[in-house]
């Protein structure tokens, strides 16, 4: 609760998350989603209503910082949603500038403009992209016009995103070089088996020929994305057993031996693992999961890059206002931040899904870029300028609405945040932490691990530590 009598119009409220138990989520309280659920107490007494966390139930994500309808957030202690508290006086809670801004207010009128989470999981998520706003308008009237109602697809917004780990985080994300492919195709029979011969043969001479077109390189992708993701159960039963067995017998680097040229380096490889090492872990986990008649299990493993990062790093997943938002990806294993425009569309096919959105909406979408894993990544600002202590990690994210902020906080130590341009919407992620606002009557929140709160564009914002460990607060907010 806040220090004081809660103002008309407060610039800092502790918020209400919203709890999704997605199937891929970690089982029970081993999620930090269902683990913050109940740091909050309306939502703790809520899950308790429904019987409390169960442990044979998984957890997927917490959405944090929402106005979307199909999770939002509230304010804590009050029957009023965030959005709610938001539109009473859009210009004082979202700033001047986000409002003045042409993108933001016709895309996000009088609304936030990002959607902010996290996300705890064991079991892959879909193989999956995001349509832009033409394409999810498209979407969502075809869906409207079949079933009578909207379930899959709800907004027309693009929805690029971006995830930072928390802990070891384990994702397939875009396509692989052509170089990089060709190499794991050739040295790897049974994936050879996805494709007819004739389509191997072509994508060869194009992976080959150094002066290969752009255009000519994203038509060979295109064309084995179209076949892997078309291919039966059948087929893929046909593949998975013998590829887990010679694995098994073998080891990892006998059967992927030809990725291991090509093994991500630095920030893309934190695990240390070969790729060859990685690509089995992940094909082993999502065959776990799903079985051995899944399409995504052998289109990801076949196609995708494999990331292994470590807690603080980050990679962008989907488009930037410059490129389409419809890269391929598909989380493995891991705790992470994650932050998307404030959207909910996702067209899939594979890891658990069939067919969301039309597997030939799928293959059209995608502008099969094939970039390096080390490629793929947020870069960072340490000392961040507007953090005036230095505790500040600015993430310097490719997409208009929004930036990441991570503030670590040493024992006994403080941060004060100079003024944002756009509202705030944060969680403290370890320790606990007193939150404070200034001007007016200084409203302050203490806010323990799980905790989330909102903050108003335009004020400076406090972070002191007030446990005995070390704090860490992330926050997503428009600049």
């Amino acid at each position: 609760m806040a220090s004081r009598t809660e103002p008309d119009r407060p610039a800092l409220v502790q918020l209400k998350p919203f709890l999704q138990p997605f199937p891929y989520g970690r089982n029970g309280q081993q999620s930090w989603a269902a683990q913050y659920a109940l740091a909050t107490p309306s939502l703790k007494e809520e899950v308790e209503k429904d019987g409390g966390i169960k442990d044979s139930q998984p957890y997927g994500e917490i959405w944090l910082g929402s106005t979307h309808q199909n999770g939002p957030c509230f304010v804590e202690g009050k029957n009023q949603s965030l959005k709610e508290l938001i539109q009473l006086d859009p210009e004082y809670y979202l700033g001047p500038k986000l409002l003045a801004d042409e993108q933001m207010s016709s895309q996000y009128k009088n609304n936030l403009p990002y959607l902010f989470k996290v996300l705890s999981f064991d079991k892959p998520l879909p193989l999956q992209c995001h349509p832009d706003k033409k394409l999810g308008a498209k979407l969502m009237e075809e869906e409207k016009r079949r079933q009578g109602k909207n379930e899959d697809f709800v907004d027309t917004n693009a929805k690029p995103e971006v995830g930072i780990a928390l802990s070891p985080f384990t994702a397939f994300v875009g396509f692989r070089p052509l170089e990089q492919l060709a190499a794991i195709l050739r040295g790897t029979p049974e994936l050879q088996e996805l494709f007819k011969d004739e389509t191997l043969e072509s994508f060869y001479r194009v992976a080959d020929n150094s002066s290969a077109s752009d255009a000519e390189a994203k038509a060979a992708l295109r064309t084995l994305f179209y076949e892997a993701v078309n291919a039966s159960g059948a087929k893929v039963k046909s593949i998975v057993p013998k590829l887990r067995e010679r694995i098994a017998h073998m080891g990892a680097d006998a059967v992927f031996g030809a990725a291991n040229a090509f093994t991500a380096k630095g920030e893309a490889n934190a695990s240390g693992e070969s790729e060859a090492e990685a690509m089995a872990r992940a094909f082993e986990i999502s065959v776990r999961t799903y079985g051995e008649e899944d399409v995504g299990t052998v289109t990801a493993l076949t196609l995708m890059n494999v990331l292994r990062m470590r807690a603080g790093e980050g990679a962008w997943i989907q488009g930037t206002t410059v490129l389409p938002a419809d890269d391929l990806h598909a989380y493995v294993e891991g705790d992470i931040i994650e932050c998307m425009a404030n959207s909910d569309n996702m067209v899939a096919h594979g890891l658990g899904t069939e067919e969301q959105g039309g597997i030939s909406t799928f293959v059209e979408m995608l502008t099969y870029r094939h970039l390096p894993a080390d490629q793929l990544f947020v870069s960072h600002e340490d000392k961040w300028s507007k953090g005036r202590q230095g505790l500040t990690r600015l993430y310097h994210v490719p997409i208009a609405e929004f930036d990441l902020l991570r503030v670590s906080l040493p024992t006994s130590r403080d941060e004060k945040l100079s003024a944002l341009d756009g509202p705030l919407c944060l969680v403290v992620t370890e320790g606990s932490v007193d939150v404070s606002v200034a001007g007016g009557e200084g409203e302050s929140l203490k806010l323990t691990r799980g905790q989330a709160a909102f903050v108003r564009a335009g004020v400076d914002v406090s972070f002191v530590n007030a446990g005995a460990e070390g704090a860490e607060v992330w926050g997503a907010f428009y600049q």
